[in-house]
């Protein structure tokens, strides 16, 4: 298997037009692998509809400024969501840059309801203390900032530098190691 590395603040990786549901306007949307795509939010996107996935969401914001359900993720913030987290709000004032995935398929299920019911998570990537094994951010997710030995290919998110890659190989540095299961 060949490794590609993809540099994520790439400007030709705008991909094609998809409207998110409950969105108001049409976002950009590139897939990296199955459970990875990079979405650019233009300015002023936002999603009123009130609802929630059937799968856990785990996202990067690289640029601008991402707020849902009253919590600002800016750049280098990872957000998890996990599956039926009732979201009231969703925008990107300025815009926003995102590696996001989800943990399943994600269907989004309306809702009536007003206020978020389930716990999120935002952690600062570049200054979060790592313990020794890396920080379980996700079921999925660990932040390592030493190499480890990863028994199948993983993506792997190079904090700061905002690479992507799908390799056994942990490169250098702070990164987050997403695992298929």
């Amino acid at each position: 298997m060949g490794t590609t590395l993809v540099d994520l603040l790439d400007a030709a990786l705008l991909g094609g037009e998809v409207l998110i549901p409950g969105a108001t306007v049409p976002a950009r949307l590139a897939r990296l692998s199955d459970s990875a795509s990079l979405l650019r939010l233009p300015p002023g996107w936002t999603r009123p509809q009130h609802g929630h996935h059937l799968a856990g969401e785990e996202f990067v914001v690289l640029g601008g400024e991402l707020q849902i359900s009253g919590v600002r993720y800016l750049p280098g913030h990872h957000g998890w969501l996990p599956a039926g987290a009732l979201r009231h709000s969703g925008a990107a004032p300025v815009g926003a840059l995102v590696l996001c995935g989800f943990a399943a398929n994600s269907v989004w299920v309306p809702s009536d309801l007003d206020e978020p019911d389930g716990p999120s998570q935002r952690t600062p990537l570049a200054s979060v203390v790592i313990p020794a094994g890396g920080l379980r951010l996700t079921p999925r997710s660990v932040l390592h900032d030493t190499p480890v030995v990863v028994p199948h290919p993983a993506e792997m998110i190079t904090v700061g530098s905002w690479t992507w890659e799908r390799s056994p190989l942990m490169p250098e540095g702070r990164v987050l190691v997403r695992c298929e299961s």
